[in-house]
C-alpha cells in the first residue's frame, strides 16, 4: 500500500481491485472510519485489533473468494451494514449472532442452504439478500425478523414459504423468482397488508389463483416467464396495483375482474397466445403503458360468442316449421292406418259371442257407431293441434324477432364500446410482431395522450386516421408492414419527432409530410420511392433521413435545403451522381452512405465546408479520386474516421493520401496497381484499419511497422515485395518466423525433430505404414505452419501473398470447387469486435469457414479464429493416427461431432485463462469435409442454406436465453434471466467461449448437424452474425443471394452487408458467402461491367447531372445571399435526365420482401 498511503483520519476507505491477501495494518489506525470496501481481493481473514474500528458501520467484504466467515468480524459490534455477497461460503458462524445492530446483510451468491441460528440475533434487520444459493426450504427462524422490509430469495430452490411467514408484516419488497414453485402461496401471504412489491418470475406457476386476493395493497406484481394459463378473478381485489407483468406465459384470456384494477398504470401482456385483444384492458382508466408485443393478436376488437351468429332467415325458418309440420301429420295418419288394419283384420270377444249368440247385426250397427264417435274425436283432435300449432309458429316468430333484436343492439354496443374506452392515459402502445391486419379508428380516437407507438412486423395495410390526430404522439413505428400510402392527414403530427415507414410498401410520400415541423428522424428505407415532394424541405429539423434501398435514379434536390442533416442514407438506389458540394449546404453533416449505387464521380469539395466524419461509397464505379478533394479540406475536417471505397473501380493510390487523417480507409476489391510508403505521411499515424484485399496490386508498405495504431491490415490478393516480406517474417507477427510455434504451442523445430524420430522408430514397418505416416507428418505440417494473426491451413501451392491475414483469398484458382465471398463492417458500434477465418482448401477435399462474433471486447473472437481451426485438425490427425488411417475423409460422422465437442471445451479452458473476465466470442462453422457438410454453432450467429429455388433454410440452431429449453437449463444452474433477455441482465447469448463472469450458465455445448451434400438440394451458403440476423430475416438474405446472383462472389456478401447496415443494424456486421455449385460466369460478369460503350454513356449522364446540380446549387447561393429565404421556390424538376430507361449494367436492385 506503499504507492496509496492511508490517511487515518478518513471516515471511509476504498481497496476494490487491489488485489490484496491481508488488510493493511494501517487501516486499523483510522478510529473515525466508518465506511471500508475491500471488495474484489483475496482477503480471506481479519486482523485481531479490529476491535479498534468501533466506528466501523459499512463493510462491503464481497468477492474475496471466503469459504468461511473471516475471523475476528463478529467483533465489529456497530456494523449495520454488511455485504459478503459472490463468495464461496457455505454457512455463517454463530458467533456472528453479535452484530445485533445490523440492518443489511447481503449473502448473495454463495453456497448456503439453510439460515444458520445465527439470524434469529439480528433483531433490526431490514433488508436481507438470500439471492442465488442453494436454499431448498426456509427455517422458521426467519419469521422472527418482523423489521424486515426487504427479502431477496430469487435464484433458490425454494418450492413453499412457512406457514409462519405472514409474520413479517412489515414487509415491503419480496423476491421469490427463479425458485420452484408451482403455485402462488396462499396462507403466507395473509396479513402482508404491507408488501408492495412481489416478484415471482420464472418460476414455474400453472396459475395465479384465489390466494392473490390477500395481497390487496399490492402495487407491482411480476410473473413473467412461466406457464400461467389461468388467471383467477379475485386478482380483481389487487386495486391498489400499479404494474402488472404477465409476459412469456401462456395465457389465451384474460378474467373479467380485471377491469376493477383502475389504480393499473403498466400492463405488459407480451408472449402469450392471445387472439384478440382482452377487452378489460381497454376499461382501465389509468392506463399509461400497454406491451402486447408477440402475443399472437389478430384483430384488436373484441367479439362475444354470440355476437358470432349469423343474422337469421325468417322465410327458410318458417318453410322448416312447416315442413317439420307436415311430417307430424304424415306420421299421425301412418299411425291411424295401422290401428285401422288392426281393426278390420282381428276379432274381439265380443265379436265372437254375438256371432254365437246371433247378434251380429246389431254388433256391427254398434261398432259403426263407435267408429263414427272415433273419427270425429280425431277431427276435433287435428283441428286444436292445428291451432296449437299456429300458436307455437308465431310465439317462435315473436323469440326470433326479440332475438335478432337483442343481436342488433349487442351490436351496436360492440361497436360503442371502444368509443367509450376510457384509455385517455395511455402514452406507450406495443403491439408489434403480431398478426394484426386492421387498426380500429375508434380505438385510437380514444388515445389522445399516447406519446410512442410501434406496430411493426404485422399486416396492417392502411392506418387509420384517428392516428393522425394523437396531438402529442412523438414517436411512431410501422416496420415491415404492407402500408402502400400515407395519408394526407400526416400534416396533423405537429408534435411528432420521429416517423419509421422502413420496409412497408410505399411508392410516394405525400406533400402534406412537410408540416410536420419537429420532425427529426425520417426514415424511408426499403421502399419503392422515385421522388420526394418539393415541400420537403421544410422540415428544417431533420437531423436523420434514411432512403436507402428505394428507386431514386437522380439525388433528390430538396435534401440540400435540409441544413440541420447529420445523417444521410441513400445506397442501393440507381444514382449515378451526388453533387460536388452537398456539404455546403448541409454543413452539419457527419455521415453520408451512398453505397450500392451507379456512382462514377467522386464529389470534389465534399472536405471544403463542414465536418463529415464518414464516408460510405462502396460498390460504384469511382475510377478516381479528384485532385480538389485533397486540396480543398477544411481546417474543422481534421479528423476523418472513415472512407469506405472498397469495390469501385480504382486505379491508382497516390501521394495525394498523405494529406488526410484517417482512422480506417477501405480500398479493397478495386484495380490498383500499385501502393508505396509515398502515399503516406505525418497525418497517417492515426490509421488503424487498412484494407487493400484483392486489388492484385504491387505493395512495398515498410512503413506500415511504423504506424503506431494500426490494428487490422488487410493484405490478401495482391503481390508483395521482398522487401515487405522481410519486414513480415521479422515481425513479432510473422506469419514464416524461424520461431513459430504450432497450435499445440510447440515450435516448429521440435516438430521437425519429433518427426525425424518417429521416422526412426519405424524403420521396421511395412512400406505402407512409412507412407501413410509420411503423408500424415506432411499433412500436419501444413496445418501448423503459421501463426497469430494468420492463416494455420494452406495448400502448399497457394503463393505466399495470398496467405496474409485470416481470410484466404478466395479465388477459384486456388479454390476450384467453391467461389467464396466475404464482407465486414465495424458499424455503428464503438470497436470492431467480429472476426472471420476462410480456409476454402485444405488438402483436397476440406473446406472451413467460420464467423466469430465477440462481446466485452475482441479478443476472443480473434484468438477463436486464429487457433480454433487448428486446434481441430490437430485433433483429426491425432485420431487417424491412432486408427492408422490416411484420409480425414475415412473419420465417421460420430467420430467428427466427439472431436468438436472436444475441442470446444479444450479451447475454451485455454481462453478463458488469457482473456478478460467479460471477454466472450458466439461461433458459427461450416466444415465442409468432401460431400458431407457439417454445421456447428454456439450463440446467436448463424447460417443458412439456399436451394435452387431460392428458399433460405437455416442450418444452425441460435443459442439466445429467452429460448424456453436455455432458458430453464439457465434456471437449473442457478442463474438468472432478466426481463431485457439477458443472462443476469448482462449476455444477450446463451452459449459462447470465454464470459468467465457468466459462468456457468453460459455454456460451451454447441449445437452440430451434417448434411449430405450430393443429396441436398443446396446452392449457396451464408454464414454470419447477429448484425445481419437482426434486421434480416433468412428469406430475405436469400432473396439478395438470388437477385445478385450474377454478379461476382465478394459484391453478393457486401450487398448483405450493407443492407443490413442501412436497414439500422446497431451491431458489428460480417458475413461470408458460399456458392457451392460455381457456374465460371465471372468472365461473362467481367464483359459487362467492361463494356466501354456502356460505360461512356452512363458517365456523360452523370457528368450532365453534375452540371445540373452545379446549377442548382448556385441558385440556391444566390437566394440565400439575396436574403430571398424561401429557398422551397428553386424549382427542381430541370434538375433531371430523361433516363427512366432501367440500367443496361449488372447491378440488380435490392428489393427486400416484407418479412411477413
Amino acid at each position: 500500500m506503499g504507492n496509496h498511503p492511508i490517511d487515518t483520519k478518513t471516515d471511509f476507505i476504498s481497496l476494490f481491485g487491489k488485489n490484496l491477501s491481508n488488510l493493511p495494518k494501517r487501516v486499523l489506525y483510522c478510529s473515525n472510519l466508518k465506511r471500508l470496501t475491500i471488495k474484489h481481493n483475496r482477503i480471506q481473514n481479519l486482523p485481531t485489533q479490529l476491535k479498534k474500528l468501533r466506528n466501523l458501520i459499512f463493510l462491503d467484504y464481497s468477492q474475496n473468494y471466503l469459504t468461511s466467515t473471516p475471523t475476528n468480524l463478529w467483533e465489529l459490534t456497530s456494523l449495520k451494514t454488511l455485504y459478503l455477497n459472490i463468495n464461496y461460503l457455505k454457512t455463517l458462524d454463530k458467533r456472528l449472532s453479535s452484530l445485533t445492530n445490523l440492518e443489511s446483510l447481503n449473502i448473495r451468491k454463495n453456497n448456503i442452504n439453510t439460515l444458520p441460528k445465527c439470524f434469529s440475533a439480528f433483531k433490526f434487520l431490514k433488508q436481507l439478500d438470500l439471492g442465488n444459493n442453494i436454499i431448498k426450504k426456509l427455517p422458521p427462524l426467519i419469521c422472527s425478523l418482523e423489521n424486515l422490509t426487504t427479502l431477496l430469495l430469487d435464484q433458490n430452490r425454494l418450492r413453499e414459504l412457512p406457514k409462519d411467514f405472514n409474520k413479517l408484516k412489515n414487509l415491503n419488497k419480496l423476491v421469490l423468482s427463479q425458485n420452484d414453485f408451482v403455485e402462488l402461496p396462499n396462507a403466507p401471504f395473509q396479513n402482508l397488508t404491507k408488501l408492495k412489491t412481489l416478484e415471482m418470475n420464472g418460476c414455474q406457476l400453472f396459475e395465479i389463483g384465489d390466494g392473490v386476493s390477500n395481497l390487496i395493497d399490492l402495487v407491482t406484481l411480476s410473473l413473467r416467464s412461466n406457464r400461467i394459463s389461468l388467471v383467477s378473478e379475485k386478482i380483481s381485489n389487487l386495486t391498489k396495483l400499479e404494474t402488472l407483468d404477465l409476459t412469456d406465459n401462456l395465457l389465451t384470456e384474460l378474467p373479467n375482474g380485471l377491469e376493477n384494477l383502475q389504480c393499473l398504470q403498466i400492463f405488459k401482456i407480451s408472449k402469450n397466445t392471445f387472439s384478440q385483444f382482452p377487452t378489460a384492458i381497454f376499461k382501465l382508466t389509468n392506463l399509461t403503458e400497454i406491451l402486447a408485443w408477440k402475443s399472437g393478436l389478430k384483430t384488436l376488437t373484441h367479439n362475444k360468442k354470440n355476437l358470432n351468429c349469423k343474422k337469421v332467415n325468417k322465410k327458410e325458418k318458417n318453410r322448416k316449421r312447416i315442413g317439420k309440420e307436415k311430417e307430424k301429420e304424415k306420421k299421425g295418419n301412418q299411425k291411424q292406418k295401422k290401428g285401422n288394419r288392426k281393426q278390420k283384420n282381428g276379432k274381439s270377444e265380443e265379436e265372437k259371442n254375438a256371432t254365437k249368440d246371433g247378434k251380429e247385426i246389431d254388433l256391427e250397427e254398434t261398432k259403426l257407431g263407435e267408429n263414427r264417435k272415433e273419427i270425429d274425436l280425431e277431427e276435433n283432435n287435428k283441428e286444436t293441434k292445428l291451432e296449437e300449432n299456429k300458436e307455437e309458429t308465431k310465439l317462435e316468430e315473436t323469440k326470433e324477432d326479440e332475438q335478432m333484436i337483442t343481436i342488433e343492439k349487442e351490436k351496436e354496443k360492440e361497436k360503442q364500446t371502444i368509443c367509450n374506452l376510457p384509455l385517455e392515459q395511455v402514452n406507450f402502445f406495443e403491439l408489434g410482431n403480431n398478426k394484426l391486419t386492421k387498426l380500429p379508428n375508434e380505438l385510437f380516437a380514444k388515445l389522445k395522450n399516447l406519446s410512442k407507438l410501434s406496430i411493426q412486423d404485422n399486416l396492417i395495410t392502411r392506418l387509420p386516421d384517428s392516428i393522425y390526430e394523437i396531438p402529442y404522439l412523438w414517436t411512431i413505428s410501422v416496420v415491415n408492414n404492407p402500408i402502400k400510402e400515407i395519408s394526407t392527414k400526416v400534416q396533423q403530427l405537429q408534435n411528432t419527432v420521429e416517423i419509421n415507414f422502413q420496409s412497408t410498401a410505399l411508392k410516394a410520400i405525400p406533400i402534406e409530410l412537410y408540416m410536420c415541423k419537429n420532425l427529426t428522424k425520417l426514415n424511408l428505407c426499403n421502399n419503392k420511392l422515385q421522388t420526394l415532394p418539393h415541400g420537403i424541405s421544410k422540415l428544417r429539423k431533420l437531423t436523420n433521413l434514411n432512403l436507402s434501398l428505394n428507386k431514386f435514379e437522380t439525388f433528390p434536390l430538396e435534401i440540400l435545403k435540409m441544413e440541420e442533416l447529420n445523417n444521410l442514407g441513400l445506397s442501393g438506389n440507381k444514382l449515378m451522381a451526388i453533387p460536388d458540394t452537398i456539404t455546403k449546404h448541409l454543413s452539419n453533416l457527419n455521415e453520408l452512405d451512398v453505397s450500392n449505387n451507379e456512382i462514377y464521380f467522386f464529389p470534389k469539395y465534399i472536405f471544403q465546408y463542414g465536418m463529415i466524419k464518414k464516408l460510405y461509397f462502396s460498390n460504384n464505379n469511382i475510377a478516381e479520386i479528384p485532385h480538389e478533394f485533397f486540396t480543398n479540406i477544411s481546417e474543422k475536417n481534421f479528423s476523418l474516421l472513415y472512407i469506405d471505397l472498397s469495390h469501385n473501380k480504382l486505379t491508382t493510390f497516390d501521394t495525394n493520401w498523405k494529406n488526410i487523417t484517417l482512422r480506417e480507409l477501405d480500398i479493397s476489391h478495386n484495380n490498383i496497381e500499385k501502393i508505396t510508403d509515398e502515399a503516406f505521411g505525418e497525418k497517417s499515424k492515426d490509421l488503424e484499419t487498412f484494407k487493400v484485399s484483392h486489388n492484385n496490386a504491387f505493395i512495398d508498405l515498410p512503413i506500415l511497422s511504423e504506424l503506431p495504431y494500426l490494428k487490422v491490415l488487410h493484405l490478401e490478393g495482391n503481390e508483395l515485395s521482398e522487401n515487405f516480406i522481410s519486414l513480415l517474417n521479422n515481425s513479432p507477427n510473422s506469419i514464416t518466423s524461424k520461431n513459430n510455434k504450432s497450435k499445440d504451442g510447440n515450435n516448429n523445430n521440435n516438430n521437425k525433430n519429433g518427426n525425424k524420430k518417429k521416422k526412426k522408430s519405424n524403420n521396421n514397418k511395412s512400406n505402407d505404414n512409412k507412407k501413410k505416416s509420411n503423408k500424415i507428418k506432411k499433412l500436419f505440417n501444413n496445418y501448423t505452419k503459421f501463426q497469430l494473426l494468420k492463416d494455420f491451413i494452406l495448400d502448399p501451392k497457394i503463393p505466399l501473398n495470398y496467405k496474409i491475414g485470416r481470410h484466404l483469398y478466395a479465388d477459384q484458382k486456388f479454390c476450384p470447387r467453391f467461389n467464396i465471398g466475404y464482407s465486414e463492417m465495424q458499424g455503428l458500434r464503438m470497436d470492431q469486435e467480429d472476426s472471420i477465418a476462410i480456409h476454402p482448401k485444405i488438402g483436397e477435399n476440406i473446406h472451413y469457414f467460420a464467423v466469430f462474433d465477440g462481446h466485452g471486447g475482441s479478443e476472443a473472437a480473434n484468438y477463436a479464429a486464429d487457433k480454433l481451426g487448428g486446434l481441430l485438425f490437430k485433433k483429426m490427425i491425432e485420431k487417424l493416427t491412432s486408427e492408422r488411417k490416411l484420409e480425414i475423409e475415412s473419420l465417421s460422422k460420430t467420430k467428427v461431432i466427439t472431436i468438436f465437442h472436444q475441442v470446444f471445451k479444450e479451447f475454451n479452458a485455454t481462453l478463458k485463462k488469457l482473456s478478460k473476465d467479460f471477454a466472450g466470442s458466439t461461433a458459427v462453422i461450416v466444415l465442409i469435409i468432401k460431400d458431407k457438410l457439417y454445421s456447428i454453432n454456439l450463440g446467436d450467429s448463424r447460417a443458412i442454406a439456399i436451394d435452387g429455388n431460392g428458399k433460405g433454410t437455416p442450418i444452425t440452431f441460435d443459442h439466445k436465453p429467452t429460448n424456453r429449453d436455455e432458458y430453464f437449463r439457465i434456471k437449473r444452474l442457478r442463474g438468472i434471466v432478466t426481463n431485457n433477455g439477458r443472462i443476469n441482465g448482462g449476455l444477450a447469448v446463451s452459449r459462447a467461449f470465454g464470459d468467465r463472469d457468466f459462468q456457468p450458465w453460459v455454456s460451451v455445448e454447441p449445437t452440430i448437424e451434417c448434411y449430405d451434400i450430393s443429396k441436398n438440394d443446396m446452392r449457396y451458403l451464408v454464414l454470419a452474425c447477429d448484425g445481419v440476423w437482426d434486421v434480416l430475416s433468412n428469406q430475405q438474405v436469400a432473396d439478395i443471394v438470388m437477385k445478385n446472383q450474377n454478379q461476382k462472389i465478394s459484391k453478393i456478401a457486401l450487398n448483405i452487408r450493407n443492407s443490413a447496415y442501412a436497414l439500422d443494424s446497431a451491431d458489428n456486421i460480417s458475413v461470408i458467402v458460399v456458392d457451392l455449385i460455381p457456374n465460371n460466369n465471372n468472365n461473362e460478369i467481367k464483359k459487362k461491367e467492361d463494356s466501354k460503350e456502356n460505360i461512356e454513356k452512363k458517365r456523360k449522364q452523370a457528368h450532365q447531372l453534375l452540371t445540373q446540380f452545379s446549377q442548382y446549387s448556385l441558385e440556391l447561393d444566390n437566394r440565400m445571399e439575396s436574403g430571398n429565404m424561401d429557398v422551397n421556390k428553386i424549382d427542381v424538376e430541370n434538375v433531371s435526365l430523361n433516363n427512366k430507361k432501367k440500367s443496361t449494367g449488372n447491378r440488380n436492385e435490392i428489393n427486400l420482401e416484407n418479412k411477413n
